[in-house]
């Protein structure tokens, strides 16, 4: 199971690493991002980012992202006046199979910014928070990939796997267990081949009786995924375990 104070360690190996060199000041601020943690403070107290992407396929090696969308989530709640939607240009060839899940067609992305340009405003919007993303395998591989050729290091902010704690906390009896495998705070959490055979969110938000605005837009799922995490956070409450601590014992590996 992943701590705060495996991350902060390996964190502190990293600024050690960097240290001499000049970072730009979003770069800077997203490698100080878990120094404002305290893992006996109430879960529900911090500020989360919840995230979710549209890509060209499922491969994070070669696959590109074409939509970000994120909500802030902030003492337990959504804040609709704090989005981030913002469409992004692949770069490449975009596959039939794709657009039918998603619905974002190539005449839609010729004048949006690639991903290299949409990742400062993403981190800007981030800042410090939480980050939660539903698997955070997926989404959270995607944006590594943009923030290693980019500034040399992966994103260091807590994250949190929203499907980890619906298995743990809401829906024991629906979904199997996943297996457990060694990562760092929801980084390579668990097999993407085994994820693949879960309930996807749509499922999860019915049986919980979640209403999902526009499926597969990416602003939308972030949405759905923010409304389990209420859910989350409060079943975490109401049976005693609301802190930190708990909430990282329960959504990361």
């Amino acid at each position: 199971m992943g701590t705060l104070f495996t991350a902060r360690m390996m964190n502190r190996l990293l600024q050690l690493r960097l240290h001499k060199r000049c970072l730009p000041p979003l770069a800077a601020a997203n490698l100080a991002s878990l120094a404002h943690l305290d893992a006996s403070r109430p879960a529900g107290k911090y500020a989360y980012t919840v995230v979710d992407l549209e890509t060209t396929g499922l491969d994070f090696r070669k696959d590109r992202i074409v939509s970000i969308g994120a909500v802030k989530l902030i003492d337990e709640r959504i804040h609709l006046g704090r989005m981030f939607n913002q469409l992004v240009n692949p770069g490449r060839h975009m596959p039939a199979q794709a657009i039918t899940i998603h619905g974002i067609v190539p005449s839609m992305l010729a004048s949006a910014p690639s991903g290299m340009d949409t990742l400062d405003g993403f981190l800007d919007f981030l800042g410090s928070d939480i980050l939660v993303a539903h698997p955070a395998w997926f989404d959270v591989a995607f944006l590594n990939r943009l923030m290693q050729a980019r500034y040399g290091f992966r994103l260091q902010n807590l994250t949190i796997d929203n499907r980890l704690l619906c298995e743990r906390l809401l829906l024991t009896k629906m979904l199997p267990a996943l297996p457990r495998k060694p990562g760092l705070l929801g980084n390579d959490a668990a097999d993407p081949e085994r994820h693949r055979k879960q309930p996807d969110l749509e499922k999860i938000a019915h049986q919980l009786g979640i209403r999902i605005y526009q499926r597969h837009s990416a602003v939308g799922d972030a949405l759905a995924t923010a409304m389990i995490l209420q859910r989350c956070l409060a079943k975490l409450t109401q049976t005693g375990r609301g802190r930190l601590r708990d909430l990282i014992r329960s959504g990361t590996v």
